[in-house]
């Protein structure tokens, strides 16, 4: 047993115990059961030196499952706090808004972090507009988060951003501004500005589009675009997700490849770019989540076999979940990041060695009706398509995320697959004129307005394509009370599929 694959087993039992905590209820009298089992094998490790490396793995990886479930039920628990004293009643603070407040159609979300360390989700009107860093004074009354239906734990979703108080439209009094992060106000403000100039380049809904791609902004766009969108299972790409940025970068290099950049510098680019849209966003939390795994997925490309890059990914998610462990239940980016991850890493090359053998057998009869032509004038051979590569990407995290999204939302876009087949490939070449678009705009609107026409033109063949598809019979299916055993079941195959592939190709 080799030391890669023995800190693989210890990562992944971590992962496993913090999983095993977040949907089963357990006391610690459990959690110290799984202590004393993982000291005794530990023990019969240094006793037993015939059996000693595989009694000390696996006493070491439950008690690294124990250490999972400790973090776990440690983060659930509410902090004290004085503010418990005035649930159900009026109270009044102070506080500073220390995120960016999420706006919809007709109101505001907005996180405040009080002088007192807690933190009060506020629901307030959509105007007068509130921006990071206002130092603010509420008044209203203080109440717990509830669950309003049984297929939707709220109270947990907010709870894995420490938020367990929330008042709905308080009077809120204005006190000062710039109270937060100067460099983030700064991220801010460039987003901001882009976003404006975007506005002012660029006709609606062409500009929300570009906005939700680039920025994840889309509380502007039309409500039948935001239907067409959910109904074809193409909202992810307004949503600047870890199933938007793996399949952008890996789409972006694949491109630079295409034009003969060399391999090293279009990965550079690829990471880059990455990083560029990480911070125009503002490097919100989830979006570097997302990120990191984007760049697993370009550096599994890039040492070329992907059970490389195994031991990477485990450790970044079981970083991510040792610095908030709730993120695994309660967080959908999360799961959508990790699975999309997975996807591109390991699916990616099965259905590419599925597609050559396919061809193999395909060709010689095609060959023989006449329905493909040998060029024996080739000296090399032929570049493999792009377009056949990010097809193949943006399937492999296709069929990851599906099950997920059907146990989620109870929704099956039946035309999913062929509707992201139809925008995906174009998805960068939109995002990279709209970058241009907006940077050239700050010089010159001549500039800013000649990109934009290309632009224009992608994102109108892309609202265009989403509408058609919404408009297809039954492109949706409603599919509710899908258990949790059998999205299990159904992720256990893949994971089985994965690593015999993984063994085998050793």
């Amino acid at each position: 047993m080799t030391k890669s694959r023995i800190f693989f087993y210890l990562l992944v039992s971590f992962i496993a115990g913090v999983a095993v905590a977040s949907f089963i209820p357990l006391s610690l009298f459990i959690v110290w059961v799984f202590f004393l089992f993982g000291a005794a094998l530990i023990a019969c490790g240094i006793l037993i030196p015939q059996s000693r490396k595989y009694f000390l793995v696996i006493g070491f990886s439950v008690i690294l499952a124990a250490c999972g479930m400790i973090r776990f039920l440690a983060s659930s628990r509410a902090p004290e706090s004085d503010l418990a004293l005035f649930v159900g009643r009026d109270a009044s603070r102070q506080g500073v808004i220390l995120d960016e407040p999420v706006r919809t159609t007709g109101t505001q979300r907005i996180t405040l972090t009080i002088d007192s360390g807690d933190v009060v989700l506020l629901v307030t009107k959509l105007y007068p507009e509130y921006r990071y860093g206002d130092r603010i004074q509420i008044q209203g009354k203080l109440e717990e988060p509830e669950n309003f239906s049984d297929d939707f734990d709220y109270r947990a979703y907010l709870a894995k951003d420490d938020i367990y108080y929330m008042m709905s439209f308080p009077k809120i009094e204005g006190i000062a501004s710039d109270q937060g992060s100067w460099i983030y106000s700064k991220l801010l403000s460039i987003k901001y500005a882009f976003a404006g100039q975007l506005n002012r380049t660029l006709p609606e809904p062409q500009s929300s589009f570009m906005s939700g791609l680039i920025l994840g902004e889309r509380r502007s766009l039309p409500e039948d675009v935001v239907f067409d969108l959910q109904r074809t299972g193409t909202s992810h790409v307004v949503a600047l997700s870890g199933y938007n940025i793996t399949i952008i970068g890996d789409a972006l290099m694949k491109v630079l490849a295409f034009f003969t950049i060399p391999f090293s510098w279009a990965f550079a680019g690829s990471v880059f770019g990455i990083l560029a849209f990480t911070a125009v966003t503002g490097a919100q939390a989830s979006v570097v989540r997302a990120a990191i795994m984007g760049i697993l997925v370009l550096i599994a490309r890039r040492v070329g076999r992907s059970y490389h890059v195994r031991n990477a990914l485990t450790l970044a998610g079981a970083l991510m979940l040792l610095e908030n462990p709730k993120i695994l239940r309660f967080d959908v980016g999360f799961e959508l990041s990790f699975l999309a991850t997975l996807g591109l890493v390991y699916g990616s090359p099965i259905l590419e060695r599925a597609y050559e053998t396919l061809k193999l057998k395909l060709t010689p009869p095609m060959r023989d009706i006449g329905l493909v032509h040998e060029d024996r004038n080739l000296r090399t051979p032929r570049r493999a398509s792009v377009i056949r590569g990010v097809l193949i990407s943006t399937i492999s995290a296709q069929l990851f995320v599906i099950p997920l999204l059907v146990y989620q939302f109870g929704t099956l876009s039946v035309v999913s697959p062929i509707a992201n087949l139809a925008v995906l490939p174009f998805i960068p070449a939109t995002m990279l004129f709209g970058f241009f678009t907006g940077m050239l705009g700050f010089i010159s609107d001549f500039l800013g307005e000649i990109v934009g026409w290309v632009s224009w033109l992608l994102l109108t063949y892309e609202l265009s394509a989403v509408s058609f598809f919404s408009r297809v019979p039954f492109a949706a299916i409603q599919i509710s009370g899908v258990a949790p055993a059998i999205v299990s079941i159904v992720y256990g195959i893949a994971i089985a599929i994965i690593w015999k592939r993984i063994r085998h190709a050793r």
